[in-house]
C-alpha cells in the first residue's frame, strides 16, 4: 500500500481504538515525526474523517465520524487486497523456485528457519506432495514450536541426512550456508530460495 494510504489506515486505526491517544503516541505508533503526526491529523480532519474536540488544556480527544470508519474499512480492503496478491506471487514464486530440486512424495527435507518466510515454504513443500518436513532454528535453551511442529536445534542434531536444507531466510544467507556446512551437511544440499533477496544468497 502507498505510504500515504497506510499512514491514513494506521492512524485512523489508532483513533478507532483508543480515542485519547495523544499526537506524540501516535507519533510514535506510526513511526512518523510529530510534526508529520500534526500536519496528518489536521488533513484527516479537514476531510472529515476524524473529529477533533479539546477536553482540556493541551489535551484533545480524537473520534472517527462515519465518514471516517467508511474511509477506515475501505483502505482496510484494499491493504488485504494488495497483500493477498503479494503472498499469491510469493506462493508461484516458492513453487517455481521448488520444481528444480526434483523433490518427491519421498523426500526428506529440513527448513532451517521459524520466519514467515519458512511459513511460505512449508506450505509450498506441502502443495508439492513433501510430507516429511523437519523444522531447525538456531540453539536456543528453548526452541518451542512451529506450526505444530518441535524446532529441532541444529547445532544438537543438525540434518546431515535430508535430502535437502532450505534456508528460509532473507538475509545472513551465505552466513547461515557456511554454519551448515561447517555442521558437516552436505553443500550440494543446501539450498536457498527466492534469489535476488540478498547479494550473496547464490555465492558458491
Amino acid at each position: 500500500m502507498e505510504t500515504s494510504s497506510y499512514r491514513q489506515l494506521k492512524l485512523l486505526t489508532e483513533v478507532y481504538d483508543a480515542p485519547d491517544v495523544t499526537q506524540r503516541d501516535l507519533s510514535r505508533r506510526l513511526g512518523i515525526a510529530l510534526g508529520l503526526t500534526n500536519a496528518l491529523v489536521r488533513n484527516l480532519a479537514q476531510k472529515g474523517y476524524i473529529r477533533v474536540t479539546r477536553a482540556r488544556w493541551k489535551r484533545r480527544l480524537y473520534a472517527l465520524t462515519p465518514k471516517g470508519f467508511t474511509r477506515k474499512v475501505q483502505l482496510t480492503v484494499s491493504y488485504i487486497q494488495r497483500f493477498l496478491g503479494h503472498y499469491q506471487t510469493i506462493r508461484q514464486t516458492l513453487r517455481q523456485e521448488l520444481a528444480p530440486l526434483e523433490l518427491h512424495a519421498e523426500s526428506r527435507v529440513a527448513i532451517f528457519g521459524t520466519g514467515e518466510l519458512a511459513e511460505l515454504v512449508y506450505l509450498a513443500l506441502r502443495e508439492a506432495g513433501i510430507e516429511e518436513i523437519d523444522i531447525y532454528g538456531p540453539s536456543t535453551p528453548a526452541n518451542g514450536k512451529f506450526l505444530g511442529a518441535h524446532v529441532r536445534d541444529v547445532e544438537a542434531s543438525p540434518p546431515t541426512d535430508h535430502d535437502r536444507v532450505i534456508i528460509a531466510a532473507l538475509d545472513g544467507v551465505e552466513e547461515k550456508r557456511g554454519h551448515l556446512r561447517d555442521l558437516g551437511i552436505q553443500p550440494d544440499r543446501i539450498v536457498s530460495l527466492l534469489p535476488g533477496a540478498t547479494e550473496d544468497s547464490n555465492a558458491p
